[in-house]
């Protein structure tokens, strides 16, 4: 491998990774792999080719539309269900066959894990978290104990998997149910209950992991060093990391900046050319509940225009705000704090169309309303006397290849 480059969300998701990992995919084509990172089926990346074609990629990589393969790292979480949906999806209206590659060591998320998620969520009421509903840190948290963890290697083994399956549906649940959030099974409502035990549950699953083991090629993060080139996909925003705790308890749990991107470097042993691309929308967003600073009562500027993020029932609808770019510099100076290498690094302002010909962004604690040229120069001369290590700044029109410029 002689170039990697890293595509990190700076807020709480949704910045435009999808089309700027898409742009770094298609500079090699036939030599480069994309490596998801971090997160599971929660974190989708939209990217539109230039014939219009449109997707959403969940367990993909988002250079997918190019051919270009995708590698589910451990740090990753696989969901047989979801994989498999999205998988047939891509094949049937799109007419691609992914290539996926996957790491072994990879946990798997149950169904158990997504509804008690959904379960808990529910019953919390206003004070809801802001879940996504698909089981991510439930997935974590049962991982923890080997008795119970499910890897991408044990989906190989029919009397493996069967045995764990049954053992998180007959103790780990009750259990979990019990001491986490003190509700007895049998206690539970018949809506709910059905949800916890039964066979099906046990039989669907074992049937998604067959589909799912015949369509992936496992292999460990060697597998980088075939190839030329690794664009590295973040998901979600450094404002959800694990370690962002003035946010907590809306975050998620996970790694959503070059931490773990590094750990694979440094076990590979690799030197070489290291470009990490810090992308953030020229307005903030925000799912679900939690701190929003600069949150607005609408949408900020009226061309902004979201086709990805629909309202559902777990994050509710989209949130808006203005450019906060304290908490934008601080996210990305603490994230470089992982950094053991020389690095170029990158600030890409995207969704530069939707804004209107006055853009307001907060810093200092200040307000600010600056025509579109000024904020451009404010952006350059502000990022750059605050983040040492910045080389350059993009912005993206539009939401195809040919969007990103360099300013």
């Amino acid at each position: 491998m002689k170039k990697a480059y890293a595509v990190i969300g700076s807020g709480w998701g949704d910045e435009g990774k999808g089309n700027v990992t898409d742009i770094l995919c298609s500079k090699e084509i036939p030599k480069t792999i994309n490596v998801r990172i971090n997160g599971g089926s929660q974190a989708s990346h939209t990217v539109v080719t230039p014939t219009g074609k449109r997707h959403a990629f969940r367990h993909f990589g988002a250079g997918t539309f190019l051919g270009v393969p995708t590698y589910l790292s451990k740090e990753f979480l696989v969901n047989v269900f979801t994989y498999d949906m999205e998988r047939c999806d891509i094949e049937e209206k799109l007419g691609i066959t992914p290539v996926v590659y996957v790491n072994p060591e990879a946990r798997v998320t149950t169904l158990w894990d997504m509804n008690i998620n959904q379960m808990i969520e529910r019953m919390r009421g206003n004070n809801r978290h802001g879940s996504c509903g698909m089981g991510i840190n439930e997935t974590v948290h049962r991982s923890k104990y080997d008795e119970y963890r499910i890897t991408v290697m044990d989906l190989f083994s029919e009397a493996k998997l069967h045995a764990k399956l049954e053992r998180i549906q007959n103790e780990y649940v009750p259990r979990r149910l019990k001491n986490k959030y003190n509700l007895e099974l049998d206690e539970l409502s018949p809506d709910y209950a059905v949800l916890f035990v039964s066979e099906k549950t046990i039989g669907m699953t074992m049937t998604m992991a067959k589909r799912f083991t015949e369509s992936v090629i496992v292999r460990d993060d060697g597998l980088l060093g075939r190839f030329d080139t690794a664009v590295f996909e973040g998901a979600q925003g450094l404002l959800l990391d694990q370690g962002a705790q003035k946010f907590w308890p809306n975050v998620t749990t996970s790694n959503t900046g070059i931490k773990n991107m590094i750990e694979i470097l440094d076990n590979l042993g690799y030197k070489d050319d290291l470009e990490i691309f810090y992308l953030s929308r020229c307005y903030a967003t925000r799912h679900g509940r939690g701190i929003f600073p600069t949150e607005t009562s609408g949408k900020p500027y009226e061309k902004i225009v979201d086709l990805t993020n629909m309202p559902n029932e777990f994050q509710e609808a989209m949130r808006f705000g203005i450019l906060d770019i304290d908490l934008l510099i601080e996210a990305i100076k603490n994230d470089l704090k992982n950094l053991n290498r020389r690095a170029t690094v990158n600030i890409v302002l995207t969704c530069f169309d939707q804004v209107d010909d006055k853009v307001r962004y907060r810093f200092q604690g200040k307000d600010t309303s600056v025509s579109k040229e000024q904020f451009l120069k404010s952006m350059e001369n502000i990022f750059m006397q605050n983040i040492s290590d910045l080389s350059d700044m993009y912005i993206t029109q539009g939401d195809k290849r040919s969007s990103l410029i360099k300013i």
